[in-house]
């Protein structure tokens, strides 16, 4: 290539950029983009994340929301995601969300939920537990009822997601785990110990206290108070070791779990030695340090209880 016709494209392409370049101090376009964050249900906030792109550093811009072609709320964004909740009064069915950033738009479709359908997947719960007596398989179908709502009555659908976006991230969740360990291995001792004698040997012991079902009953709340160093403990050990005295003496299985609940969290919640202290102390002590009150959390919680 000839030196000037080659000096003549490099001047040309240097005139596009500098033309299409944005002039110093001038700001990029502004682009905006909406998601749904969560499930839409009557009655209950829209959650949504916004991200913004465009405004400088340390400058915000007016972001305006719009349902269905209204407007329900206007805010002050600065760049990046914003996880937001507007108070957008939506009837059930499909929805139209617009956000509006002086001439950047960004619109959502969304499939909102009457409120009453979130009390569905509880009630599956409880009921198929009755009818069928075994509490996981009345909870998995529970979780698949809520993301049948959620994804539109496809029974497909719902099924994977009930496994990749409710039950893993739930078991991968770590204070979760640790519960369902210590749920299994405390079920495996109780199992060691009822197979070793132990069980019985508890109840050949209350056996003479517990001859009417009165006495049963008081025998039934002993045994919670005493066994409280964890609720999850005390529903095991309890209910397992009183269940043949209770059943002897005709005092129903209802009767049996309303008094094993009764005496497990809130025995476990209020004595000072408990694997439910340490999670309570550590609430009271975050308080006081977002407070800048300089209490001790422990004292504070034997002085709330006295």
């Amino acid at each position: 290539m000839p030196r000037k016709t080659f000096t003549s494209a490099l001047l040309a392409a240097a005139a596009l950029a500098l033309l299409g370049a944005p002039a110093r101090g001038e700001a990029a376009p502004v682009e905006i983009e909406l998601a749904a964050r969560g499930a839409a249900i009557t009655g209950a906030p829209l959650q949504l994340r916004i991200a913004l792109a465009g405004p400088r550093e340390g400058e915000s811009l007016p972001v305006s929301l719009f349902a269905d072609g209204r407007p329900v709320a206007t805010m002050e964004l600065a760049a990046g995601e914003h996880d937001v909740e507007v108070e957008a009064g939506l009837a059930a069915g499909r929805r139209r969300i617009e956000a509006r950033a002086g001439s950047a738009r960004a619109e959502l479709r969304l499939s909102v939920l009457p409120g009453w359908l979130s009390v569905v997947p509880p009630l599956v719960a409880i009921l198929l537990a009755l009818v069928f007596k075994d509490v996981l398989v009345a909870l998995a179908l529970g979780v698949f009822s809520g993301a049948l709502f959620l994804h539109g009555w496809n029974p497909f659908v719902a099924f994977a997601r009930a496994i990749d976006q409710f039950l893993v991230p739930a078991l991968a969740d770590e204070s979760h785990a640790a519960i369902l360990i210590f749920s299994t291995l405390l079920g495996g001792m109780v199992g060691v110990i009822g197979r070793s004698g132990g069980t019985h040997g508890i109840v050949d012991a209350l056996t003479p206290f517990a001859t009417s079902a009165r006495r049963g009953q008081v025998a039934t709340w002993l045994m919670g108070v005493l066994i409280f160093f964890d609720d999850y403990a005390n529903t095991l050990i309890v209910g397992n070791t009183m269940r043949p005295i209770t059943d002897r003496l005709r005092i129903s299985r209802e009767k049996l779990a309303y008094i094993v609940d009764s005496t497990a969290a809130p025995i476990a919640s209020v004595v000072p030695i408990s694997t439910w202290i340490g999670y309570e102390i550590g609430l009271i002590g975050d308080a006081f340090s977002g407070l800048e009150l300089g209490f001790n959390p422990f004292t504070a919680f034997v002085g709330s209880i006295l």
